[in-house]
């Protein structure tokens, strides 16, 4: 009877230590698989975190020392539309769905009396004159900005400031979207520049010449700019001339026109009031080069100066280049 009880307590310790022995297996299996799992999570939400940053990282960035006249205007008017709201925010709006247009106007026409000197550039989105404006001084990503409401000084900073301020924004690529629909040099509807040359005086510069131009032909890499509307002529060297039909007066400011044929290209005179043409005056082409329009700088044997492009991507691309066709 001992005998048979002994043993029964051995069955019994046996089956107890075995069934221990299952459920902490059961629970070590548990436990290796909720870490298991904890660590996936882990690893996943670290993937994550890591491809968010890597997005981050990639966005579009501007520079501000390399951007050509189109990207600095709508630079310049989104920065303005979120600083300032009011007509700069109707205005980008509204280019949203058609064209950022940038007219060049006088101080005297609109009323500002800034002490900047230059043209005021008008922004709109409808074509039609507003009260979007700003000025430019300097050069590069030092340029000073100053811009207004109608006659109102909101303030003035650097195009670098500017950038900076886009990017932190990440708006690069809203500026670079509205930069393919910017046009310069446009006539609003209301613009009263506009309306005052055609009431005083007839487009003389014909609209071969007409518009803004590029050029880097410098001999140092640097970008001019050439502008040319119906009546007048400027560019950042310093040059200006309000053209007139006929050579008469003597105002510093003011030339007349004069077609005239050297090397077999037909060039146009611009020459001082008073003057006869020859040196001193400029002479400028309408041309083709690479099947792009472009215009041709020349002294008065027809040797060339530069040649101007429609666009600052294309200037560089042909900086210093010689043609064929043209005189050195």
């Amino acid at each position: 009877m001992k005998h048979k009880l002994t043993v029964l307590v051995a069955i019994s310790a046996a089956l107890t230590l075995a069934g221990c022995s299952q459920t902490t297996q059961s629970n070590t299996q548990s436990s290796q698989s909720k870490t298991s799992k904890v660590a996936k999570n882990s690893s996943d939400n670290s993937s994550t975190s890591t491809a968010s940053s890597k997005n981050k990282d990639t966005y579009t960035k501007l520079s501000a020392s390399k951007m050509d006249y189109k990207t600095t205007a709508s630079a310049i008017a989104v920065y303005a539309a979120q600083k300032y709201g009011d007509t700069w925010e109707i205005a980008v709006n509204a280019a949203k769905q058609g064209n950022l247009g940038v007219a060049f106007r006088s101080k005297d026409a609109t009323g500002i009396t800034s002490d900047n000197s230059g043209y005021v550039y008008e922004v709109s989105g409808t074509g039609k004159s507003s009260n979007a404006r700003y000025m430019l001084a300097g050069d590069g990503a030092n340029k000073q900005v100053t811009i207004f409401v109608k006659q109102r000084n909101l303030g003035t900073t650097s195009l670098k400031d500017i950038v900076a301020y886009l990017n932190q924004k990440n708006d690069a690529d809203l500026v670079k979207q509205l930069a393919e629909k910017t046009q310069l040099n446009v006539k609003l509807e209301g613009d009263e520049d506009a309306q005052k040359t055609t009431t005083t005086s007839a487009s003389v510069i014909p609209s071969s010449l007409q518009g803004t131009w590029y050029t880097a032909d410098t001999g140092n890499g640097n970008i001019d700019t050439l502008t040319v509307t119906d009546n007048k002529i400027n560019d950042e060297a310093g040059f200006s001339m309000n053209v007139k039909a006929k050579n008469s007066g003597s105002s510093t400011s003011d030339g007349y026109m004069k077609q005239t044929t050297i090397n077999g290209i037909s060039f146009y005179s611009f020459t001082n009031m008073g003057q006869t043409p020859g040196q001193g005056s400029t002479y400028l082409a309408p041309h083709t080069e690479d099947g792009q329009s472009v215009i041709v700088s020349a002294n008065s044997n027809g040797r060339t100066n530069a040649v101007y492009w429609k666009s600052e991507a294309l200037a560089k691309k042909n900086s210093n280049k010689q043609f064929s066709d043209l005189k050195y």
